[in-house]
């Protein structure tokens, strides 16, 4: 059974600036995840056993599907998966959509889906403890590219054309 996961937050940045950002190079992004999840181990660490710390650390592989247009959005499919000991951790699937808000902002949803490991087992840790990682994990990642989106944007067509 996949489990659920959604979580946005606002970019104070134009849409065409924030979208050319997040689709002009993909290279800037996988340290986010990482970083991210970071910050879900430290929750992890405050929440559950500290004999699980030495697992909990991993580093992440981010790949990045073809961006498309839904509406006035562009999704960005997106999978999420440890780089080492793949079968102790879940794989997260889903999408990073970018849409304007207004003409000074936009909204940066994560909506993807993923199975606890270990069957059963794995859903209950899910339930108990595992799931609030994984939000703060999805949340820390949005904050992550929204402040590069903001503090980076991309270049608009008149500022390359001087």
């Amino acid at each position: 059974m996949r489990l659920l996961l959604q979580e946005f937050t606002d970019v104070s940045r134009p849409f065409a600036l924030a979208r050319a950002r997040l689709v002009g190079d993909e290279g800037w992004f996988a340290p986010f995840a990482t970083a991210a999840e970071e910050d879900g181990r430290d929750l992890y660490l405050r929440l559950g056993p500290t004999w699980a710390s030495g697992l909990a650390a991993r580093k992440v592989r981010v790949t990045l599907g073809a961006p498309h247009e839904r509406g006035e959005a562009l999704v960005v499919p997106l999978a999420w998966r440890s780089s080492e000991l793949t079968g102790l951790f879940p794989v997260l699937d889903g999408d990073l959509e970018i849409a304007p808000v207004d003409p000074e902002r936009c909204r940066l949803t994560l909506s993807a889906s993923y199975e606890p490991p270990f069957g059963e087992l794995g859903r209950q840790l899910d339930r108990a403890l595992l799931h609030r990682v994984a939000q703060s994990t999805a949340r820390s990642f949005l904050a992550r590219v929204a402040e590069s989106l903001e503090r980076h944007p991309a270049p608009s067509p008149r500022e390359t054309a001087d």
